[in-house]
């Protein structure tokens, strides 16, 4: 079986669930609205961040979960650049939905930070191309090797089955009753049962977006951006460095003693910049699980104005 997941931004989450809905059935419902459809071999997952532009901690994550994103424009201000930015940091394939009027003004503004990616108008087929691009998508996946990864974007109570968390499979293969470690917590667990689009599985690859029911974990112990694994020795750190290149339209200056905010994976954590010189030396308020991985850098300003500061690559913490 084949899995993308995609996210959609760029309209208000009334426009950008109603055409959701009709590519695909709605399923969980949070700050993030997740939407699933399989046809053939091809299983997709659509997100749309409800809670953006108020928070931009739903786009960071969204865009995370993704393989590919669709930018709907319908008009040019802040929050369309701040988008794109956004976006680009996460170096994603997709495709821009324009309405007609501002469609060369678009394709000119995204063909620098966005390369690659095509501008279509909406129009009374706009469902059918947005599907055929994603039936199109092939992302490349690792399930091979010893160990597999699910970043946590939801966790709950289910009767009869108990802790039930939701996610993606970064790399590798999850099996049942696998031994697994959730970290930053260090708590250890296995799990119970898989699904895939409410099938029991007995194996889940990497890309494929499962339900898995752990015994020995409370869901209070898994918030969203946990990271499960059956690595024993996945580390975890307040303080990281990291590479790191600012954001030109961000005009606020990144300087020791600064508050700032750093999402890893799907985890948004409250940092304190202790030296910027080359590299940008962190410390985050909690522990913060990771490997050598994408972080970006933000700001908790409503929207309006920039908030994502930059991006780099957080220091290797696995051994």
């Amino acid at each position: 079986m084949r899995f993308a997941n995609v996210v959609f931004v760029g309209d208000t989450t009334e426009v950008l669930s109603s055409i959701a809905s009709r590519i695909a059935k709605k399923g969980t419902a949070s700050d993030l609205l997740i939407f699933d459809k399989r046809e053939g071999d091809m299983a997709v997952s659509i997100t749309v961040p409800q809670t953006y532009p108020e928070r931009v901690q739903p786009l960071l994550q969204s865009l995370y979960m993704s393989d590919a994103a669709v930018l709907f424009a319908s008009s040019i201000d802040s929050t369309f650049g701040e988008e794109i930015v956004a976006i680009s940091t996460f170096s994603l394939p997709g495709i821009v939905v324009a309405e007609s009027g501002i469609a060369d003004r678009v394709a000119s503004l995204v063909k620098s930070r966005l390369a690659g990616w095509n501008v279509m108008t909406k129009d009374e087929d706009v469902d059918r191309r947005i599907w055929e691009f994603i039936l199109n998508l092939n992302p490349e996946r690792n399930p091979e090797g010893d160990f597999w990864r699910v970043d946590v974007d939801h966790s709950f109570e289910v009767k009869g089955a108990g802790t039930v968390v939701l996610g993606i499979v970064r790399y590798g293969t999850v099996r049942v009753h696998d031994k697994l470690i959730s970290m930053p917590g260090g708590d250890e667990g296995l799990v119970r049962s898989i699904q895939i689009f409410d099938i029991d599985h007995q194996s889940a690859e990497a890309g494929s977006r499962v339900g898995l029911a752990l015994r020995g974990l409370t869901p209070d112990q898994i918030p969203r951006g946990t990271v499960l694994t059956n690595n024993m020795h996945f580390q975890s750190s307040r303080s990281i460095s990291m590479s790191f290149a600012k954001e030109n339209y961000y005009r606020e200056a990144i300087e020791p003693g600064r508050i700032v905010h750093l999402n890893i994976g799907l985890q948004c954590v409250q940092s304190r910049v202790i030296e910027f010189s080359g590299r940008l030396e962190l410390e985050a308020d909690q522990e913060i699980a990771f490997e050598d991985e994408r972080a970006v850098v933000f700001s908790a300003k409503p929207p309006g104005q920039l908030r994502i500061s930059g991006h780099g690559r957080a220091g290797k913490f696995i051994v």
